[in-house]
């Protein structure tokens, strides 16, 4: 059994007749078990460097990942690390496959497979992968996956054994080993049952740890080559927001703005989006994980787009809020400006000795201010805001850790020391309540949400490219709307007035 591999580079280019015979010069056939069933620099050398596992990672820091987790594990320890389950639609259709952020940090592998650790009594550990056999007929169906060879070669384990070997094995292990660090928790992961029973002795002789708070430990700061695609997702994210500000309107669909972004950054190389769109006009702007995204915003109104992306492994988490008719009201600018002081006060606090938990806190004290300057509640003072009032308006935190998953590392908790290198999203925010006893201020809801890395100096603020500043904002909210939306629009549903469908192709020119 032998599978032809290229070293094409990629379906988007046009390569010369001296580039066409020299990728024929170069083509190969390769056994089974040197597949490595996805990207690597010998088929995608357009995207991956030399031992390249996705890009500016090179498969040293991953080795590196692994060292470092050996060295927080116990001697004579086993740590047991399942790939992400396949999830489905329904029958035989699969989701898009999403690895598991812990088993893809320590091994580069974007397929279905089980990795243990195991230490020895002074510094050093094997890494094992148990990967799944061959299987022709299924093959023809999805392709082939990781072969042993290529668990070696390419993703540098030391042992490689059949996933049918794993219960004896991991039994076995269990048996020997002083301390077995497994997450219990991941019901849905690959695996999951077979490794719950093998370990059923393991459980009843108190062996068994968590091993998510040391993953998390290592994740929570960025290497360089980390921030370089964190740059990159939070980059590509707000170029797509920026296209969806500029095609805004009276009367813009919310479905229309959500389809642009997604396309905007799956075109930009983004892998999926991080989580599902928030597009929402009007009142619903004040609902923090609106989603249906299934009406037109009507002039007068803001939207409210909480969006991101995944590229190569990394996510991004921006939201924005501006008026799809280029004007913010005075009550909308007002609350607006709030804010946005809040978000410039909290990223001068977003610095190393500091902690999220007391930025967070900044951003109640703050807000309460801004809330009782409004004059919403003419009778609350500024006391009553700080004690719980503020909650009515102000009902999720100012932050979380962003990197591998949007809420990610949340096992080191608010209250740790912050250190460079570590990324969070700032997202202060107010939502009026939609009830007349506010008047104008009815149905508001504005947050800024920004991608920002701790440095040993000032924050960075990985997604600037799209505005805050409500001057610039109101300048780029329609600039492009007229003629330049993605896809057919049918009569009446996502587009105003009479505006003709524009060609896919010249929308994403």
């Amino acid at each position: 059994n032998a599978v032809w591999c290229s070293s094409s580079r990629g379906v988007h280019s046009s390569p010369s007749s001296s580039q066409q015979e020299q990728q024929q010069q170069q083509q190969r056939i390769l056994p089974r078990d040197a597949l490595a069933g996805q990207p690597t620099h010998f088929t995608h050398p357009n995207v991956l460097g030399l031992d390249e596992l996705a890009p500016s990672l090179h498969i040293s820091e991953f080795q590196a990942r692994r060292r470092n987790l050996a060295r927080l594990m116990p001697p004579g320890s086993i740590a047991i690390i399942p790939a992400a389950s396949l999830a489905y639609v329904t029958g035989v259709i699969p989701y898009p496959y999403r690895q598991d952020a812990d088993f893809l940090y320590l091994t580069g592998l974007q397929q279905q497979s089980v990795a243990i650790l195991q230490t020895d009594g002074s510094a050093g550990y094997s890494y094992q992968l148990y990967v799944p056999s061959p299987d022709p007929e299924k093959e023809r169906w999805d392709g082939a996956w990781v072969g042993q060879q290529a668990a070696q070669q390419v993703f540098k384990a030391d042992e490689v054994y059949s996933i049918h070997e794993l219960p004896a094995r991991v039994q076995q292990l269990a048996t020997s080993a002083n301390a077995v660090l497994f997450d219990f928790d991941r019901h849905n992961s690959y695996q999951f049952q077979a490794l719950r029973q093998s370990l059923h002795d393991a459980i009843g002789r108190g062996k068994t740890m968590p091993l998510k708070p040391h993953m998390h430990r290592l994740r929570w700061v960025k290497s360089p080559g980390e921030l370089a695609l964190m740059r990159s997702s939070a980059g590509i994210a707000a170029q797509a927001m920026r296209r969806c500000m500029a095609l805004s309107h009276a009367g813009v669909h919310e479905q229309l703005l959500a389809t642009q972004f997604e396309c905007g950054v799956k075109l930009a190389g983004a892998s999926r989006l991080a989580y599902p769109v928030v597009a929402g006009g009007g009142a619903d702007a004040c609902t923090i994980h609106y989603s249906r995204n299934d009406k037109q915003v009507d002039g007068g109104q803001v939207l409210l787009m909480d969006a991101g992306c995944e590229y190569h492994g990394y996510v991004s988490d921006v939201t924005r809020t501006w008026p799809v008719n280029g004007r913010y009201t005075a009550e909308q600018r007002q609350v607006y400006n709030i804010v946005l002081e809040v978000r410039r006060r909290c990223l001068e606090a977003a610095v190393p000795g500091n902690t999220l938990g007391k930025v967070h806190q900044l951003s109640v004290q703050l807000l309460s201010e801004g809330l009782r300057d409004l004059g919403l509640l003419p009778r609350a003072t500024l006391a009553d805001f700080q004690k719980g009032l503020y909650r009515d308006f102000y009902c999720h935190s100012v932050g979380h850790y962003l990197g591998m998953d949007v809420h990610d590392t949340n096992t080191v908790g608010p209250h740790r020391t912050l250190e460079p290198g570590v990324v969070m999203a700032i997202e202060p925010g107010l939502y009026i309540p939609d009830h007349p006893q506010f008047g104008a201020y009815a149905g508001i809801g504005v947050r800024i949400e920004d991608d920002v890395l701790v440095t040993h100096s000032e924050a960075e603020v990985l997604s600037h490219a799209v505005p805050v500043d409500p001057d610039r904002v109101e300048a780029l909210v329609g600039a492009a709307a007229g003629g330049t939306l993605v896809g057919a629009t049918s009569a009446g549903s996502l587009s105003s007035g009479d505006e003709p469908a524009v060609p896919f192709s010249a929308a994403v020119a």
